[in-house]
């Protein structure tokens, strides 16, 4: 199979509502694969200083509200959160929120999810920060409250955190029998639950090869533990300018060195410098012209 080819835009710092719409849709226009954004109230203030915003005015907008925007704007292009920390929700209200959103796409959402890294922001709006332990055990529990409510008329589910009594959920989503699930991180335990209840891995970004190499054995090892036969998805990101370079032939040759290792998609990330909405789109422009025609040869694992 091809190379895919994804984008992750910033939703805060210089990237406002009506830049990230006007990106979307050239993406969308130019034939990327996919588009991400972040799910957080607010970013560590090291941030905002590394991308020209305000550290003072930690902005950041809503993502599946800008994605049920986007949606109506884009026809193709398959939209996703990187991610949605789960602990932070509550499980019914993100299913009936994804939900919509893939109806409103018509059936583009991949619903990316987690279990939070940001401590302070947690701390901040009164959520309970737990170890990763819990985190995880309350992300899968969330994960499982909300396929119980995609999968049943009427849902039932008594855990540790969650439960649900006799509870409706119409309409479902589009895609059946839900979107699909991608876990953000690189933790044995999400490796885990990828291999579990997902579809894919959205790995950080700008992964050195060694690392990137590593994961794929260790995702290769757990299928074959658990006896999962369909391919887990790995999406490895690179970083505008530092991690995916500037120059198209370093595109080219990073895009194949990580198609070679087993990546199925690669993300542009630009949420990791200062790149003007203007620039990324230019990036974005150039990257498809120079990279698009050689993406059958560029992943040569599969």
């Amino acid at each position: 199979m091809p190379l895919n080819f994804g984008v992750h835009l910033p939703t805060h710092g210089a990237y406002r509502y009506s830049d990230i719409l006007k990106a979307s849709v050239v993406a969308d226009a130019l034939g990327y694969d996919s588009l991400w954004v972040g799910d957080h109230f607010y970013l560590p203030k090291e941030v905002y200083g590394k991308i020209g915003g305000d550290p003072n005015r930690p902005d950041k907008l809503d993502a599946w509200t800008l994605l049920a925007a986007v949606a109506g704007q884009t026809g193709k292009i398959r939209l996703g959160t990187r991610v949605s920390p789960l602990p932070f929700y509550a499980p019914a209200r993100l299913a009936k929120t994804v939900t919509t959103v893939d109806i409103i796409s018509r059936g583009r959402v991949n619903f990316g999810v987690g279990a939070g890294w940001f401590p302070e922001e947690a701390f901040s709006y009164g959520i309970d920060w737990g170890s990763h332990r819990e985190r995880i055990s309350q992300m899968l529990e969330c994960l499982e409250v909300i396929l119980e409510l995609w999968k049943e008329n009427r849902a039932n589910y008594n855990g540790k955190y969650y439960s649900l009594h006799n509870a409706p959920f119409w309409p479902k989503p589009v895609q059946k029998p839900h979107p699909p699930i991608w876990f953000g991180g690189s933790s044995r335990a999400i490796l885990e639950a990828a291999v579990k209840y997902g579809d894919g891995v959205l790995f950080p970004s700008d992964l050195s090869l060694e690392k990137f190499g590593e994961l794929v054995k260790e995702i290769v090892e757990i299928s074959k533990r658990y006896g999962r036969r369909r391919k887990v998805l790995l999406v490895c990101s690179l970083s505008y300018p530092d991690g995916l370079g500037e120059k198209p032939s370093e595109w080219i040759t990073k895009t194949q060195l990580y198609g070679k290792w087993g990546a199925d998609s690669v993300l542009i990330d630009f949420s990791q410098a200062d790149v003007p909405p203007n620039k990324a789109i230019t990036v974005l422009k150039k990257f498809s012209k120079i990279v698009f025609p050689n993406k059958v040869s560029l992943n040569l694992s599969n």
